[in-house]
């Protein structure tokens, strides 16, 4: 018999894992709702308590469900994001973040374009106000240490950044992002550390020199030849050792 004829195995708990996770989709169960007690549970689908507490823990990790110490196992609104970001930590490996200039350079471009087309009033009032928050992190100095510096401004680079992913109103897009979120934010978080201290000081943020508003301006008017060449320019700057802001526009 060839293997791809050979019936699977499929273990007792596998099965009440496929049997709450239609239940659940199906709506049988909501979000907020209390399944029945293990017992409960273990009669119903006549195993031992065992076989369910291990489809339950499955449902954990998964984040469809959530046990509570105390009071019970609930169903809870499954995020699929969150839930790729914690498994993109499993994918990295030595030269991913190589890897995810040439990511950008595909990806991001190709939803700015889609951007252009179906964005939302809501949604380019949304990355403009974004770009502005980068800016604001970019200049703010006061109080705060260089290592905190560098992480509010990279994280702000890569919120701008993952909403021009969910402009593209493609869901396989929006989830690609949160697969290569991880290794992306550090990889932006790298390149500004490149900045030193006073340099970054000194450094400000014009019209020329301001991407992130550039490429807000560029989606908003429909204008894909600039958006791609300052998107591709500020990628390209990342790979430079004395890492600085593109001349943009």
């Amino acid at each position: 018999m060839e293997e791809n004829m050979r019936i699977k195995k499929v273990s007792a708990s596998e099965m009440v894992c496929e049997a709450l996770q239609l239940q659940i989709s199906s709506g049988e169960w909501k979000v907020g709702d209390r399944l029945p007690s293990e017992s409960d549970l273990a009669k119903t689908f006549g195993v031992n308590r065992l076989t369910v507490r291990m489809a339950l823990q499955k449902l954990n990790a998964l984040g469809v469900l959530e046990t509570r110490t105390g009071s019970g196992t609930y169903v809870i609104a499954f995020d699929f994001e969150s839930y790729l970001q914690s498994a993109s930590r499993f994918y990295e490996q030595t030269g991913l973040l190589d890897a995810v200039c040439e990511f950008r350079n595909h990806m991001e471009i190709e939803c700015a374009r889609l951007a252009m087309e179906r964005a939302t009033e809501e949604d380019l009032e949304t990355l403009k106000d974004l770009a502005v928050q980068h800016r604001v992190e970019w200049e703010d100095h006061d109080g705060t240490n260089h290592e905190n510096w560098c992480r509010r401004v990279a994280l702000a680079d890569l919120k701008f950044h993952e909403q021009v992913c969910r402009m593209s109103h493609n869901p396989l897009f929006t989830y690609a992002f949160a697969v290569a979120r991880e290794p992306t934010h550090e990889y932006i978080l790298f390149c500004v550390s490149k900045w030193s201290a006073g340099a970054a000081q000194k450094f400000t943020l014009d019209h020329r020199r301001d991407v992130h508003y550039s490429i807000y301006e560029a989606i908003k008017e429909k204008d894909f030849e600039g958006c791609k060449k300052d998107y591709a320019a500020m990628i390209e700057s990342y790979t430079n050792i004395d890492w600085s802001m593109p001349v943009v526009g």
